[in-house]
């Protein structure tokens, strides 16, 4: 079995922000400084996606949250050895060295998890003072950066050394995609770590080079969520093909292989992924009514997404940016 792996480096061009906007949005950092968090891993969500190879129609869509990396199952047994799916790692807002990170990595069919790694530099990024492309404070609120040894004086970062957070709480992202396809008793397939659900699902799909012949992939999505456990958990947010638009990433971890089918088991796995009930969309709206007092100008889910016009709303919490560019958290009841 041929195995590439392709690691693309692009620099993320970081400036300070010069100036204050006028729609500020208060920051966990304005008051957390040099105090470290320990952020865990609080789930993971599995993302069993089978459709046509240009994303434009599923056949079947299954997802399932898991408490628990040790229940994860990675397709036809297939995860990349050098990836490192996150279990918990201790930063701050500022620049800090010797901190432990804790991973899992996948092989002989079983994870293993590394808790005794503590040479990582880390940092947690107010995204009011980095501009970075396809990320700024219409979209999110920190980003966390975890590198080996040192920060490079040069913000040059890989995509699975970094993770946006969404949300005013710190809830990072780390997001991984294998795409796989069919061609007769062969399969080939590729993974990818990126900083979103649609680079790293775009990213997989043109990195296998699916030829002309093949018309449908299967996709494997895994969404892990960190979190400060002393914080409450937003809404969980699921994405495959159909994340936002606004999300952007300039650089994925992609491994890649070629090979045979070997038992009708794994066959026999496949048609049950192609045969698995599609999820229904739920409709949602209604926080348009919103008092004089506070217009809502922009309303987004707690993981960050946006509300679109004319939508119902479903019971719960959002944060809503008013006339006068404020954002606060406000409760939409039954």
């Amino acid at each position: 079995m041929k195995r590439i792996l392709c690691l693309v480096m692009v620099a993320m061009a970081f400036s300070f922000a010069q100036e204050e906007t006028e729609t500020y949005i208060r920051n966990i950092c304005d008051t957390l400084g040099a105090k470290k968090v320990t952020l865990q891993l609080q789930q993971i969500e599995e993302t069993m996606w089978y459709g046509s190879k240009d994303l434009s129609n599923s056949d079947s869509v299954k997802k399932t949250v898991y408490k628990d990396y040790q229940e994860l199952k990675p397709l036809k047994n297939k995860f990349d050895g050098n990836i490192k799916l996150p279990v918990s790692i201790t930063a701050s807002c500022v620049a800090s060295r010797r901190n432990l990170f804790l991973y899992v990595t996948w092989s002989n069919s079983h994870w293993s998890l590394v808790d005794d790694d503590n040479d990582y530099a880390t940092m947690i990024m107010d995204i009011n003072q980095y501009h970075f492309t396809g990320y700024d404070t219409t979209n999110s609120y920190n980003v966390l950066a975890v590198k080996k040894g040192s920060l490079p004086e040069d913000n040059s970062y890989s995509s699975h050394e970094l993770m946006v957070s969404r949300t005013f709480e710190f809830n990072f992202d780390w997001w991984y995609s294998l795409a796989l396809y069919y061609q007769g008793l062969k399969y080939s397939y590729t993974s990818v770590v990126a900083m979103d659900s649609l680079s790293a699902v775009k990213s997989s799909i043109e990195s296998l080079n699916v030829p002309d012949s093949i018309s449908k992939v299967q996709l494997q999505i895994f969404h892990g969520v960190l979190v400060d456990p002393n914080k409450n958990l937003p809404e969980s947010s699921s994405s495959v093909a159909s994340s936002s638009s606004e999300e952007q990433s300039s650089s994925s971890e992609v491994s890649s292989s070629s090979v045979e089918e070997s038992s009708s088991s794994e066959q026999s796995s496949s048609s049950e992924v192609e045969s698995s009930s599609s999820e229904h969309t739920t409709l949602i709206g209604r926080l348009v009514n919103s008092p004089r007092a506070f217009t809502a100008r922009e309303i987004r889910r707690l993981d960050g997404s946006k509300i679109k016009a004319g939508e119902v709303l479903v019971p719960g919490v959002y944060y809503v940016k008013g006339a006068d560019g404020r954002w606060k958290k406000q409760v939409e009841l039954p």
